[in-house]
């Protein structure tokens, strides 16, 4: 191999099985640092790309505060703008409430709560940082969120309850008698089984809902949106019947497991967040205690 040869392929990155891009090929992503889709990296189309709360949006951000089609950004050769399509809570550029403006790498673009940036990165930088925020906020054997990452996303749901006087609850469930059947059948197997458990809550859990992984057999659901007791306890039960009727297998044998539930609703009050998601998280353990001492495979809150 010559030495100009060695160079070249210092300067390339493999991505996927069938591209190779050279390091230096860079290209304009809309980063969110702030918000509900914080991580999140939207790689940018030259022309017109529509953002919004609505998911018909070519960039959709998870924000209330967000109008169904807030801006529309324009790359068009060197040059990238935005401009707001009317939207009712404006859109920021480092501070500053503007209609239509220029946007330089780097500079703050806020939209409701959310913070983002344009940056510009390699294929190989994008697919380093997907891999990097997978691992630092997923848990690896449910593929759903870890429990840092389920409080930090709850602790700005709850921020956001607080300032509107809105309700907010939270669901804790796990699989009864989960000791049993790690002695019957394995820890091996009881890891596969809380895959299929936590992929089954994931398929029926409202789409919108928070849910994470608390302990090792316990999972964690923080309700978004309207919510009451009578519709927590109803989703709770539909939850528990989806865990029921579901067949679980691995190896040479299927079994069937049950869950039981505990909830706990409360009116919000100006508070710390973290302390208010420590306090409804403590009563829907207790709730869920309550469950288990009245025969299990069932849900129960408290009063």
């Amino acid at each position: 191999m010559k030495k100009g040869q060695f160079l070249d392929l210092a300067k390339s990155a493999t991505v996927d099985d069938k591209s190779i891009v050279s390091a230096e090929s860079r290209h304009p992503y809309l980063v969110i640092y702030i918000g509900n889709n914080s991580g999140c990296q939207f790689k940018l189309n030259s022309g017109f790309m529509t953002i919004g709360r609505s998911p018909q949006a070519d960039i959709s951000i998870d924000d209330d505060q967000i109008s169904r089609i807030h801006c529309v950004i324009e790359w068009m050769d060197d040059t990238i703008t935005i401009e707001d399509k009317g939207s009712t809570n404006g859109t920021y550029i480092d501070a500053r409430k503007v209609s239509r403006s220029t946007l330089q790498p780097g500079v703050p673009i806020q939209l409701g709560y959310s913070i983002m940036k344009i940056e510009y990165k390699t294929e190989a930088q994008i697919k380093s940082e997907q891999n990097f925020l997978s691992r630092a906020s997923l848990d690896a054997l449910t593929g759903i969120f870890n429990y840092y990452h389920f409080t930090k996303l709850a602790s700005m749901e709850i921020d956001y309850a607080i300032r509107h006087k809105l309700p907010i609850g939270v669901i804790v469930m796990d699989i009864d008698n989960f000791e049993r059947f790690n002695d019957l059948y394995g820890h091996q197997n009881g890891d596969l089984i809380l895959a299929q458990l936590a992929n089954t809550i994931n398929e029926n859990k409202r789409i919108e809902d928070l849910f994470g992984r608390y302990s090792s057999d316990e999972f964690i659901i923080l309700p978004r949106g309207e919510i009451s007791k009578e519709s927590i306890q109803v989703h709770c039960e539909h939850l528990r019947k989806a865990a029921q009727s579901f067949e679980f297998c691995f190896e040479q044998t299927c079994a069937r497991i049950t869950i039981s539930l505990g909830f706990h609703l409360a009116k919000t009050q100006k508070s710390n967040a973290d302390t208010l998601l420590s306090d409804l998280i403590h009563k829907a353990n207790q709730a869920l205690y309550l469950a288990k001492q009245k025969g299990r495979n069932r849900t129960e809150s408290l009063p």
